[in-house]
């Protein structure tokens, strides 16, 4: 595989944010029929390098090369005219617009007459690319707004790949659409199995064509299961591209982090506490049917699950972002903050309680939501609105925002 002419190739690619290097000298090359691995912990430089892909972020210097000729990406349309499709990490959605119409948001649409949209054809389009997916239960006419998060990741990804899966030889390099190059930055986070069991599918079609696909994850069950090689970051570098059965996650968990296995997950330094400081019981709403746990102090609890098993339902009930209809939440009367006025005294939540996002703030939960763009941040916003905005009721007067220590 290492004496294929790369399909591309990114060498001594820099970036700095006010004096604060992100990305130091990084190369990076995909080959034809390969599945590449990028992987490194947040910060570690991944998403510059893939914006500077993208052409949506100006290194301060690169050299790159698409299939062995020099090119310069000003901007996304010049990444899009060489072949590169992309998977972004966040869903850049359009919410009043239908599925069909964000799945070819970056290609023309097709015209009746010259001028109207012929929107049977594009519907057409639409449901081929997504049943090239094996997705039969989203209708492309549908607002993708309407849409949970997992579809509407599923829904850009059938963007990424629109025209890319029609028969274009099995090794023809390209796909038809001119599309030879895939970078996926943690498609499947918001996936079921069964949804991510068919990207890979697709994948390994993509693959079969001599197609080049950049896989960016956390998950290094995936890696060892698709790709080829992998590239491992740390700090804004490049520290190591191995052939993927020259390593196992005990050595890229060490390249990643630059320590042993051992010292990533040190044992517990203290014990936990005996008396949980939150106990939920048979906690129960429209879409939750009799949660319950304890969380001790010093404790981190992890919640798994399925799209749609109920992880982000359980949470907005814990919030008060979704009504009870039974059960009980029990607040350690020591967790909670001063301002509350229950120091030392137990919270009792119930369904006759008036339990809401701001008595959970006042009470001392904090809730980061699972869809951070939509839900979370208002973007058209400063940075300082958006960190103050739950602290504005201490930062404002008579009902107006104080500029002053904001």
């Amino acid at each position: 595989m290492s004496d294929l002419c790369p399909l591309l190739s990114l060498s001594h690619a820099s970036k700095s944010y006010g004096g604060s290097p992100a990305l130091i000298d990084a190369t990076l090359d995909l080959l034809p029929g390969e599945v590449h691995a990028l992987v490194g912990e947040n910060g570690a430089g991944k998403s510059t390098l893939i914006k500077i892909l993208a052409g949506v972020v100006a290194p301060d210097h690169a050299e790159i090369a698409v299939g062995g000729a020099p090119a310069v990406f000003h901007n996304a349309a010049d990444a899009f005219a060489h072949g590169l499709r992309f998977i972004h990490q966040e869903l850049n959605i359009v919410p009043g617009l239908s599925v069909a119409e964000n799945i070819f948001l970056s290609q023309p649409y097709p015209r009746r007459a010259g001028a109207l949209v012929d929107w049977a054809r594009l519907n057409a389009a639409a449901r081929a690319a997504l049943a090239a997916l094996h997705i039969d239960h989203i209708d492309p006419r549908s607002k993708i707004a309407r849409l949970n998060t997992g579809d509407q990741m599923l829904v850009k990804i059938a963007g990424a790949f629109a025209g890319s899966l029609q028969n274009g030889g099995e090794t023809g390099g390209s796909a038809k659409d001119g599309a030879n190059l895939f970078v996926m930055d943690e498609p499947t986070a918001a996936l079921t199995g069964a949804e991510a069991d068919r990207l890979f599918a697709v994948i390994a079609r993509l693959k079969a064509r001599g197609c080049a696909v950049l896989y960016v994850t956390h998950r290094l069950d995936e890696v060892f299961a698709i790709a080829d090689r992998v590239t491992v970051m740390r700090d804004g570098r490049v520290v190591a591209v191995k052939p993927i059965h020259q390593t196992d996650s005990a050595d890229l968990i060490r390249l990643m982090t630059g320590r042993e296995i051992s010292g990533v997950y040190p044992p517990r330094a203290s014990p936990l506490s005996s008396a949980p400081l939150l106990r939920i019981h048979d906690l129960r709403t429209a879409h939750l049917a009799g949660a319950a746990f304890d969380l001790r102090a010093g404790e981190i609890l992890g919640v798994a699950g399925l799209t749609g098993s109920g992880r982000s339902e359980l949470l907005r009930a814990l919030v008060g972002a979704d009504r009870l209809s039974g059960g009980e939440i029990t607040l350690n009367g020591s967790a909670a903050p001063e301002s509350a006025g229950a120091k030392g005294r137990d919270l009792h939540i119930t369904a006759a309680s008036r339990w809401n996002p701001t008595a959970a703030w006042r009470s001392g939960i904090a809730y980061v939501p699972e869809e951070r763009r939509t839900q979370g941040l208002i973007l058209s916003r400063m940075i300082r609105d958006n960190v103050t905005l739950p602290h504005l009721s201490a930062l404002s007067g008579g009902g107006v925002a104080l500029q002053r220590g904001r």
